[in-house]
């Protein structure tokens, strides 16, 4: 489905106005994150209880914490390499987490129409942009596997004004907009902020999924026939 017929489809009443953020149960309908009122489109999901138990049963530590960009084609392969570098071996829990991270990758790459994804895997222990904020970039893709979910806020004109609004669930996917998306600087979606969780002593480790859009590597003078 392409952005302009997702939102075509917006129903006005899934908006929640003084937030920006819409709720979606289907991943056909993240391309509303280019509707001018969305700022966050949350896509509320359940995982196999195999995928969940292996994740609780991983030791802290032990998961990938790696950061690449490809193209979509060698995104499978690339997660799998950081897996197997983690010493991941093989299981369902490792199979099911892989094909979630793919298919994360594709319907990002199909709803921003790109070719070159910027991946990261972050294993998370400790205050991390605890500063509620909008990321310079056109749109992200968080998803968190273990721990505590990214929080989202609106703001005043002070920072201090921040308050937590909704906190995404484990496995939930949210669709972000940022600065630099040609319609965030027409509406008030800019006005969304997020931030990481407070990790406390009994907090769990987080691993999370941050994809966005990427710029492909430039031809070197040799590789483009500029030397001979």
């Amino acid at each position: 489905m392409s952005a302009r017929a997702a939102s075509n489809r917006i129903d006005d009443r899934s908006i929640h106005r003084e937030t920006s953020v819409v709720t979606v149960d289907a991943p056909n309908d993240l391309a509303l994150i280019h509707d001018p009122g969305v700022a966050l489109v949350h896509w509320q999901r359940a995982m196999p209880a195999a995928l969940r138990e292996g994740l609780e049963s991983t030791a802290d530590g032990t998961l990938p914490h790696v950061r690449f960009s490809a193209p979509l084609r060698a995104v499978e392969q690339a997660t799998v390499a950081a897996f197997e570098a983690a010493g991941i071996g093989s299981s369902v829990a490792r199979h099911l987490l892989i094909g979630d991270i793919v298919l994360l990758a594709i319907l990002y790459s199909h709803v921003e129409q790109a070719e070159w994804l910027s991946v990261r895997l972050e294993r998370i222990d400790h205050d991390a942009c605890r500063k509620p904020h909008v990321d310079r970039v056109t749109t992200r893709l968080l998803c968190t596997y273990r721990g505590a979910g990214t929080e989202f806020g609106q703001t005043g004109v002070e920072n201090e004004d921040w308050r937590c609004d909704l906190s995404l669930r484990r496995f939930d996917v949210g669709l972000v907009k940022g600065l630099l998306h040609p319609s965030a600087r027409s509406s008030d979606t800019s006005k969304l902020l997020h931030r990481s969780p407070r990790f406390t002593a009994d907090s769990q480790e987080r691993f999370l999924l941050c994809i966005g859009s990427a710029e492909p590597p430039r031809p070197r003078a040799r590789d483009a026939g500029l030397l001979h």
